[in-house]
């Protein structure tokens, strides 16, 4: 018989989509837990960690996790970010719904989140641009980035891992966009004329405001590559 599963909205589905079959997940911030329950009942991990900075939430996520029968497969951690936990206590780590620097702080806190093993599955709301520029300025990388469409907005999750590799800076459009500027999906579509509309705006603000003439050839550059649909 199928064990009954939890629902996830797109942007969770996204997300558990690129979580590693077998792997030890902790799912940060886990509000309801309905993700780390769903990767449990599911089988696509063994078990692991429901983890949030506030009791509220995991008595939530404690009620999901005995509905779905996995309670005693994943742990419940009152923490800050990642503080709750150790090195080796888990391979892919979930942050999703928070702000793109607020997810790089949570990563950047913790010395151990520099291990080539781990994979970071990253949901940001907002500022998706900053969490990019963060991760590859401080040796990591996307691996794997998808978009998708959820209450009518467009949203990216990302797949990252520590690479070691030189500071890196990256170029406005990938900053904006990532992977999904060589991904021709309906979502990702979306994502990118949603990214060459605030550049627009952008633009015509520092058009009023007379910005020099070489500001405004970047923006205006940035504008027409994304209005292309990023080529």
């Amino acid at each position: 018989m199928m064990r009954r599963l939890p629902k996830l909205d797109a942007r969770l589905a996204a997300a558990a989509a690129l979580v590693r079959r077998g792997a030890r997940c902790a799912d940060i911030g886990c509000d309801h837990g309905y993700l780390i329950a769903w990767l449990a009942a599911s089988g696509q991990i063994p078990g692991g960690y429901a983890c949030d900075i506030h009791e509220k939430p995991l008595a939530k996520a404690a009620f999901t996790l005995s509905e779905y029968g996995v309670r005693d497969r994943v742990g419940l951690i009152c923490c800050n970010g990642l503080m709750g936990l150790q090195a080796g206590e888990v391979e892919d780590i979930v942050i999703a719904g928070m702000g793109g620097e607020t997810i790089w702080g949570v990563i950047n806190a913790q010395p151990w989140t520099r291990d080539h093993k781990l994979r970071f599955i990253l949901q940001p709301m907002t500022k998706a641009d900053r969490l990019r520029r963060s991760l590859y300025q401080n040796g990591f990388a996307l691996l794997r980035e998808t978009a998708v469409v959820s209450g009518d907005f467009p949203y990216t999750v990302m797949q990252a891992a520590y690479t070691g590799a030189p500071p890196c800076e990256v170029d406005d459009a990938f900053a904006l966009c990532g992977l999904l500027l060589d991904d021709h999906s309906p979502a990702a579509r979306r994502y990118i004329a949603k990214a060459a509309r605030l550049v627009r705006e952008q633009y015509e603000g520092l058009k009023k405001a007379a910005a020099s003439h070489m500001r405004l050839e970047r923006y205006e550059a940035l504008m027409k590559r994304l209005e292309q649909g990023g080529r």
